[in-house]
C-alpha cells in the first residue's frame, strides 16, 4: 500500500553488495536510510535451467530461425553475416569509447595576411574519398533545405547554392559527427566458376569499350582482398557485371543474362536505392541503365540514368575539388564514373528524342579521364603520370565525352517546338567539322593507327558513326518533309533549292561514310555482340537517311550512288549478321522503302509515303522492341 513499508524476498543492491544485513524494505532499507545512501532493489534475475533437455530445445528453436531465414534470404551467408555483424559492434564500440570532441573557437592570427573579398570560396570538402557517399535514415533529422549539414561528409555534394555553403566557413565541420554503417554482408547466386568465367566475358568485351569500372580493384573486391563496397550496392554492380558478361556471350538464345539481368534489378527495388549515394551505386545504375536499353527497355533505362545522374551530382562527381585529399586513383575513377555516365546520358536522350538535362560547361569543372595505360595508375601512384601520345584503353571515353560536350546543345536545340534553320544547322555543322580538327592523329580518318587492337579500332569507328549520326539528325527531317511531299503528287518532280541541296548533300554523305565504315569493320574478326548491337543501330539509321534521299529524289544523277550504298546495307544485314533477328527486320524495312531492283518512275504510285509510312510506329516489324531500339520519333510534317 502507499506510503507503508513492505517487505521483499531479497535484499537491496548496497547490501547485497556489501554482504550487510538488509531489513528489505520500501522504499529504503534501514542500513541505507542510516547511512543516507539510495536504496535500489534490482529485480531477480532469471537464470536458464542447465539441463540437457532445455539445451535440446534452444537448438531445436535456432534449427527452426536458421531454415526461416535461409527461405526467406535464400542467397544469404549466414556465418559472414554474423561475423560482419561483431565486426561492425566492434567498431562501433571503439568509436564509442574515444575521448568526446571539445568544441574551440576560431583562432584569428595576425601575422596572416587577410584575403581579398573577391577571392572564391573554396568548396568543403570530406577527408575520406567516400566522404561524398550519403545515407538519409528515416529515424534521423534530414536536412531537407541544405542549409545545415554543416559536415561536408555524408550528406552528399553541395554546392554554391546551396544555404550551407556561406555556414561552412564559420562552423567547424567536426560539430557535426554522424555514426556510419554499412552491411559486408557477401552473396552469391551462382557458383564461384561460372561467375569468375562472366567477369571475365565482362572485362574481355564489354570494358574494353566502356572502361567505367577499375579492373583491378573489383576483381580485389570480388575476391575480397580488397573490402566490398556498401553491401546493396556491391550486389547490385556485381550482378550487373555478371549480367552484362553474360550478354556479351554472343548468345541471344541464352537465359542466362536474363535472370542476372532481373536479380541486378532486384537490389533496386528497396528503398535504400533512393535513401542512400556511392560511387559503386552509380556505376551499377549506369551499366544496368545501358543493358536495359541494350535489352529493348529504354525507359526503364532513362529512369536508371536519371536516378545516377542525381545520385552523382550528389557526390559531386560533375566537379574536380582539388583540396580534396584524395589518391591519383580514386580521383581519376570518379572522372571515369562521370564521363561514363556523361556519354551515355547524352547519346541516350539523343536517341530517344529527349532533353538532355545533364549540367553544361559552365557548371561543371571536373576533368577529362586521363589517356594512360592501367598500369601507369595504381592505388599507390604519388605523381601524376604523363599522359600517352599512343591510344590507351580510356581514348574513346575521353574522346566520346569531348564529342557530347561540344555537340549536346546540338542536340537540345533539334528538340525545339520551332526547329532549326538552314543557317543554324550549317553553323551547327561547321562547328563539328571544327570539333574533328582537334582530334589526335590516331583518331584522324585519313591517318593509320598503328594500334593493332581490335577493341581501339572499334572505339575509332563508332566516335565516328556518332559523329556522321549528329550529322543525319541535324538534316535528317528536311529529306522525310520532302520525301513526303513527292509522295502526296504521286511521284512527280518538286522543287530542290540550292539550301535544300546543300543539306541532303551533308546529310547523305555522312550516311553514306557510315554504310562504308561499318562495311568495312564488319569483315575484322572483331564482331562481337556489342559491336552488332551498334553497327546495326547506326548502319539502319544511315540506310533510311539513303532511303529518303532516293524516295525524295528519284531523278536525281546520284541515285545510282544510293542505290549502291542502300545494296551495300542490305548485304551487311542479310549476311554478315545473317544470325541477328533484329538485322534481318532491318533488311526487311529497307527492301518495304526501296526493292532492290531500282522502281521506275512511273510505279511510284506503289509506294505511298504519306506520314503514316513515315510513322514507324506504325510499320509492321513483329514487336516494338524494334523502334524502342532505334528510338525513332514520329516525324513532324508541319
Amino acid at each position: 500500500m502507499s506510503g507503508v513499508a513492505r517487505e521483499l524476498d531479497f535484499a537491496c543492491d548496497t547490501c547485497r553488495v556489501k554482504k550487510f544485513k538488509c531489513s528489505k524494505q520500501r522504499p529504503s532499507c534501514s542500513a541505507c536510510l542510516h547511512h543516507g545512501r539510495t536504496c535500489h532493489y534490482s529485480r531477480k534475475v532469471l537464470r536458464s535451467p542447465l539441463t540437457r533437455a532445455y539445451l535440446t530445445s534452444v537448438e531445436r528453436r535456432m534449427q527452426q530461425l536458421e531454415d526461416l531465414l535461409s527461405q526467406l534470404h535464400p542467397d544469404l551467408n549466414i556465418e559472414e553475416a554474423i561475423a560482419a555483424n561483431n565486426k561492425e559492434r566492434r567498431v562501433s564500440t571503439a568509436s564509442s569509447s574515444a575521448q568526446p570532441f571539445v568544441a574551440e573557437g576560431p583562432s584569428v592570427s595576425t601575422s596572416a595576411p587577410k584575403k581579398p573579398t573577391e577571392e572564391s570560396i573554396s568548396e568543403a570538402v570530406p577527408e575520406e574519398a567516400d566522404g561524398f557517399d550519403w545515407q538519409e535514415d528515416v529515424n534521423e533529422l534530414a536536412d531537407g533545405m541544405a542549409a545545415l549539414s554543416v559536415a561536408p561528409s555524408g550528406t552528399g555534394y553541395l554546392g554554391s547554392t546551396a544555404g550551407v555553403f556561406f555556414l561552412r566557413r564559420h562552423v567547424p565541420p567536426s560539430l557535426l559527427n554522424q555514426a556510419e554503417t554499412s552491411s559486408r554482408v557477401s552473396q552469391s547466386v551462382a557458383s564461384r566458376q561460372v561467375m569468375e568465367q562472366l567477369i571475365d566475358s565482362y572485362f574481355a568485351v564489354y570494358h574494353r569499350t566502356y572502361p567505367f569500372v577499375h579492373e583491378a580493384t573489383f576483381r580485389a573486391q570480388f575476391h575480397e582482398v580488397l573490402p566490398q563496397p556498401q553491401q546493396r550496392s556491391w550486389q547490385m554492380l556485381l550482378h550487373t557485371i555478371l549480367a552484362l558478361g553474360a550478354w556479351c556471350l554472343n548468345d541471344s538464345q541464352s537465359e542466362l543474362d536474363d535472370g542476372l539481368y532481373h536479380r541486378a534489378l532486384s537490389f533496386g527495388e528497396d528503398e535504400s536505392l533512393f535513401a542512400s549515394a556511392n560511387l559503386t551505386f552509380v556505376q551499377a545504375l549506369v551499366l544496368l541503365s545501358n543493358l536495359s536499353q541494350k535489352r529493348n527497355k529504354p525507359n526503364t533505362g532513362s529512369n536508371l540514368l536519371g536516378l545516377a545522374t542525381r545520385m552523382a551530382l550528389s557526390l559531386g562527381l560533375h566537379r574536380e575539388l582539388p583540396n580534396w585529399d584524395i589518391s591519383l586513383l580514386q580521383r581519376e575513377m570518379r572522372r571515369r564514373v562521370w564521363w561514363g555516365l556523361y556519354i551515355f546520358d547524352s547519346g541516350a536522350s539523343t536517341t530517344f528524342g529527349r532533353p538532355i538535362l545533364l549540367p553544361g560547361k559552365e557548371s561543371m569543372d571536373v576533368r577529362a579521364v586521363m589517356n594512360i595505360p592501367d598500369e601507369y595508375l595504381t592505388a599507390t601512384t604519388a605523381a601524376l603520370p604523363v599522359e600517352s601520345a599512343e591510344p590507351t584503353l580510356y581514348s574513346g571515353m575521353k574522346w566520346q565525352s569531348e564529342l557530347h560536350v561540344q555537340s549536346n546543345y546540338i542536340s537540345n536545340s533539334l528538340l525545339s517546338s520551332t526547329g532549326v534553320s538552314s543557317e543554324d544547322a550549317w553553323a551547327m555543322n561547321r562547328a563539328l567539322d571544327a570539333w574533328t580538327e582537334t582530334l589526335p592523329p590516331y583518331f584522324q580518318l585519313n591517318q593509320e593507327s598503328s594500334s593493332g587492337d581490335t577493341s581501339f579500332l572499334f572505339a575509332k569507328c563508332r566516335l565516328w558513326w556518332r559523329f556522321w549520326n549528329l550529322k543525319i539528325i541535324l538534316f535528317r527531317q528536311l529529306m522525310v518533309k520532302r520525301a513526303v511531299e513527292r509522295s502526296r503528287k504521286g511521284g512527280g518532280s518538286i522543287t530542290w533549292t540550292e539550301a535544300d541541296d546543300r543539306s541532303r548533300t551533308i546529310a547523305v554523305s555522312a550516311a553514306s561514310s557510315t554504310i562504308a565504315s561499318i562495311q568495312s569493320f564488319s569483315q575484322t574478326e572483331f564482331v562481337t555482340r556489342l559491336v552488332t548491337w551498334y553497327s546495326v543501330f547506326f548502319l539502319f539509321h544511315a540506310s533510311l537517311v539513303i532511303s529518303l534521299a532516293i524516295l525524295g529524289d528519284a531523278e536525281s544523277p546520284k541515285r545510282t550512288e544510293w542505290q549502291n550504298d542502300l545494296d551495300v546495307a542490305r548485304d551487311v544485314f542479310r549476311n554478315v549478321y545473317a544470325n541477328n533477328p533484329l538485322a534481318q527486320r532491318c533488311a526487311d524495312i529497307l527492301d518495304l522503302l526501296v526493292p532492290g531492283p531500282t522502281v521506275e518512275t512511273n510505279d511510284w504510285e506503289n509506294i505511298q509515303l504519306d506520314p503514316s509510312l513515315m510513322e514507324l510506329s506504325m510499320w509492321d516489324t513483329g514487336s516494338g522492341d524494334f523502334f524502342s531500339f532505334f528510338g525513332w520519333q514520329d516525324p513532324s510534317m508541319s
